[in-house]
């Protein structure tokens, strides 16, 4: 299906949040995050009913690892918990920043295939491969995080008194941090054959950058995402980004680090005009997922509307668990429902 809007196309595009797959499936979190064959069955229930409810707009998700942020942290000493039906989550590893520059430093040389994350992930990725022969299933979720949110995960909440009161240090904190990031980045890629250079561009996540101050940005934020990007991607491949909550001041600053298309996801002080107002970087507009189950049909079209006719061409929005479990799945309908003035 294909929509337009004033010559130019659009696309609606709903995600699905990696909980429902478990729930779906029958099995815990924690089953899902450690048990390959069982993750393996779970996806292969949880396709079944999503092709059935919204196979008209929407198949099944590609069997996929599932999604861990924090792989790169654990693999640098990090706590992992995952609770029984709950999110992974980690303990920072290091109690003040002498003691997280010093844990980077004699980890700057590390092999990540020695971590026992990575071979657990590696298990799971071939029990995958084995379920689902048909499918070009790569290796991952043992993901990363951006420099900022990597720093304040592996500092704790003191990290940002640490800019304040030692800010050289944190400097040096935030490099370290940003090579390691690009080390695990690029171990990824060889684990799929991938150079560890892309000509195409790199995306980067980034939320906790939001906690920085605007004033603050062109020291503790642009420099190290300029690392990563440059560390990561040639010379003309884009700059994608992926940072939430930000506030208008804050996206002046996008075009310091040469982003070519930005996703303000959830960000409450964001609106249409502010952000044409403060950036002219492409974006996308995203439903919340926890805004549409109360929202009625008309509700949903004219959140629709309004983003179309502002420019916006790539529109989302997502369910999970809480949707499917509340019956809510009829307003992920009513969203596709909505672009059906748009479809040629």
């Amino acid at each position: 299906m294909a929509y337009f809007y004033q010559g130019q196309e659009i696309f609606p595009i709903v995600e699905v949040y990696h909980d429902v797959v478990p729930y779906l499936g029958g099995i815990t979190m924690r089953e899902f995050f450690t048990d390959g064959k069982l993750c393996a069955r779970a996806w292969g229930m949880a396709n079944e009913k999503i092709d059935a409810l919204l196979g008209e707009y929407l198949p099944g998700r590609k069997p996929a690892l599932p999604p861990l942020s924090y792989g790169h942290l654990v693999c640098l000493g990090a706590q992992l918990k995952i609770p029984v039906d709950g999110e992974p989550n980690i303990a920072p590893p290091a109690h003040c920043l002498d003691e997280a520059i010093t844990i980077l430093q004699e980890q700057a040389a590390v092999d990540f295939r020695s971590r026992p994350i990575f071979r657990q992930y590696y298990d799971l990725w071939q029990d995958l491969k084995a379920a689902f022969p048909e499918q070009d299933i790569p290796f991952s979720g043992l993901g990363l995080e951006g420099p900022i949110t990597s720093a304040e995960l592996f500092r704790g909440q003191d990290f940002f008194m640490d800019a304040v009161d030692e800010p050289e240090k944190v400097l040096l904190f935030l490099q370290l941090m940003t090579d390691s990031i690009i080390r695990f980045s690029r171990f990824s890629r060889e684990i799929n054959g991938l150079p560890p250079i892309s000509t195409e561009g790199v995306g980067l996540a980034d939320d906790f950058a939001s906690m920085i101050p605007p004033y603050l940005w062109e020291t503790l934020v642009i420099p190290f995402w300029n690392q990563y990007y440059a560390g990561l991607t040639s010379a003309g491949g884009r700059r994608w980004l992926h940072c939430e909550n930000t506030s208008p001041d804050q996206l002046d600053f996008l075009e310091l680090a040469g982003i070519d298309e930005y996703q303000p996801s959830v960000a409450g002080q964001l609106t249409l005009e502010n952000i044409k107002a403060h950036t002219s970087i492409p974006f996308d507009w995203l439903l919340y997922a926890f805004h549409i189950v109360a929202m009625s049909d008309e509700e949903i079209q004219a959140w629709v509307d309004k983003a179309v006719a502002a420019g916006v061409t790539r529109i989302r929005t997502q369910f999970g668990r809480f949707a499917w479990q509340d019956g809510k799945m009829d307003r992920i309908l009513a969203f596709y429902r909505a672009f059906d003035k748009y479809r040629v």
